[in-house]
């Protein structure tokens, strides 16, 4: 028995000879490369191995008798394969294992998935019998073409239940000093680049640079105009005496550039097999790379982070919690992307994935658990898949990238503390204060989308809410928000004009839920023909 060789796309993929008939190939952080090569001659990949490699990477081991894909908790470089009467294939990039445009074959289940999530659950894509390795995934393919998959890490909780906020300050610190020292020394005073908004994940990064004295840093912000959350960024950067460049959104610009080949090779590029690329700062590095205002092998710093995957905080109020509510939950959270998701959540594959989903993480109906199931979902199928993919677009535009507040021992460092803690962004919200009023001096609040207290919010949805208003009152303001979206996202809409596009969300419709529809419709861009003949 033989397997064919990887088709691997990217240059950047690093071989290594194991044996006369068996090799390693590599992608992203080059210091795993020598724990993979040591597990291998002390007799294979295991999970307790994988568990103990930080860092971004994937991983193929090509032998006569087995084949290996490695995915890191991440999902950081995404794989995939096919097994089927013309045996194995293995590549980088699911358009080499599918048919496009005429020959596309599709999988209707998936499509379903995609239309209302923005990606596709579990280890399916949008290409009929093309697999994907999940985060924290190792698959093997042995005699006969048998695949076993085994997952090696997901998000738990310990047994520690830290919660006092010294306490939780120390763990959370410890670990993203190591997380954080480890890629200083990677990047050994390269230029960073930090998509800088008036949040909290980037100005966390941000600080802890200016705090261990890094002085080649870029903060980058975008939108159509100096508004709140600019001018929040700028101050940020400012304050921490860091660069900073504004790239302005503008509606002609947009539209020219998003029809265009070039876009229509990122979209190819981005969506990854299953995923809707991620538009947001496409532009802004586009326009970062054709300006020249950052170097060629800079390192781009985003802030997403473990911090904050819970959803539908009340569930752990409850007294009891079943799986079927928490199934459903799910359901609710995840596929919210069009008007109606009744046909999406009847799918029999989607909820069967779920409760084997739920299996897995042994749900016992305890709060932990609950908090751990909601958060883990979204950790591996939206962070990964969505958010976590969006470092395609660094990537197409030559750059590298890492994030620190998702690597091994912040990942961990969550699982120790209380559900009090994990449950919102409260005390994170304090601790980043804390931090940068520490290297400051100033306190400096961050961008919400209103300026209305959450008490007196909460006092209008409840009164909303008893006269049956509160949700065509959401859909109203939700509606008039996208019509003059801060960062301009109605411009990416290409296949309804403004009124429709208003119309669509008042009815309960979403940008992304457009933008999954136009993609696979293959209207994004009329360059780029995936799904549909061409023309």
């Amino acid at each position: 028995m033989s397997f064919a060789a990887p088709v691997l796309t990217r240059s950047q993929w690093r071989v290594h000879t194991i044996t006369e008939t068996r090799s390693l190939w590599v992608f992203g952080d080059p210091r795993c490369d020598e724990e993979l090569r040591r597990a291998l001659d002390d007799g294979g990949i295991t999970g307790d191995v994988l568990r103990g490699i930080p860092g971004h990477y994937a991983a193929v081991v090509h032998g006569p008798q087995e084949l290996v894909l490695v995915a890191d908790p991440l999902r950081s470089f995404p794989l995939f394969y096919t097994v089927g009467d013309g045996g194995v294939r293995v590549s980088d990039d699911a358009l080499e294992l599918a048919g496009t445009g005429a020959d596309y074959v599709g999988d209707a289940d998936s499509r379903l998935e995609f239309l209302h999530a923005g990606y596709v659950a579990g280890r399916n894509t949008l290409y009929a019998g093309v697999r994907q390795v999940q985060a924290g995934e190792f698959v093997t393919v042995g005699a006969g073409n048998a695949v076993a998959a085994h997952v090696y890490r997901r998000l738990e909780y310990t047994d520690s239940a830290i919660r006092d906020q010294d306490g939780v300050d120390a763990v959370f610190s410890a670990a993203l000093e190591t997380t954080m020292s480890r890629f200083l020394e990677y990047a050994d005073g390269r230029q960073l680049v930090v998509p800088l908004s008036g949040g909290l994940d980037s100005r966390l990064l941000s600080v802890y640079l200016r705090e261990v004295g890094y002085e080649n840093v870029v903060n980058f912000t975008y939108g159509t105009g100096r508004t709140r959350e600019v001018l929040i960024s700028e101050a940020v950067a400012a304050a921490l005496g860091q660069r900073w460049h504004f790239c302005e959104y503008r509606e002609d610009s947009i539209r020219r550039a998003w029809d265009s080949p070039e876009t229509a090779e990122f979209i190819r590029y981005a969506h990854a097999g299953a995923s809707l690329p991620h538009v947001q700062d496409w532009y802004a590095v586009r326009w970062l790379r054709q300006e020249g205002l950052v170097d060629d092998d800079a390192i781009f710093l985003p802030g997403h982070t473990i911090v904050g995957n819970m959803h539908d905080e009340p569930v752990l109020d409850e007294d009891s919690t079943s799986r079927e509510r928490i199934r459903d939950l799910i359901l609710g959270y995840h596929y919210a992307l069009q008007p109606n998701n009744r046909e999406v959540t009847s799918i029999v594959r989607l909820r069967a994935a779920i409760d084997s989903f739920l299996d897995e993480v042994g749900y016992d109906g305890s709060v932990t658990a609950r908090l751990a199931a909601l958060e883990y979902w979204n950790v591996r199928e939206r962070q990964t898949k969505y958010i976590n993919n969006s470092m395609r677009n660094y990537e197409f535009f030559g750059y590298e990238w890492a994030l620190p507040m998702l690597d091994r021992e912040v990942y961990l460092a969550w699982g120790e503390l209380h559900p009090d803690i994990t449950r919102n962004r409260d005390w994170y919200r304090g601790y980043v204060n804390r931090r940068y009023a520490a290297v400051t001096g100033e306190e400096l609040g961050t961008f919400a989308a209103s300026t209305v207290s959450a008490g007196k919010r909460q006092a209008v949805k409840s009164v909303l809410r008893r006269i049956g208003l509160l949700g065509a009152a959401e859909r109203t303001i939700t509606a008039r928000t996208v019509q003059n979206h801060p960062m301009g996202f109605n411009w990416f809409v290409t296949g309804k004009s403004p009124a429709e596009l208003y119309r669509y969300v008042l009815r309960g419709g979403t940008p992304l839920g457009e933008y999954a529809d136009e993609f696979l419709m293959d209207t994004w861009n009329s360059h780029c023909r995936l799904f549909t003949p061409v023309r």
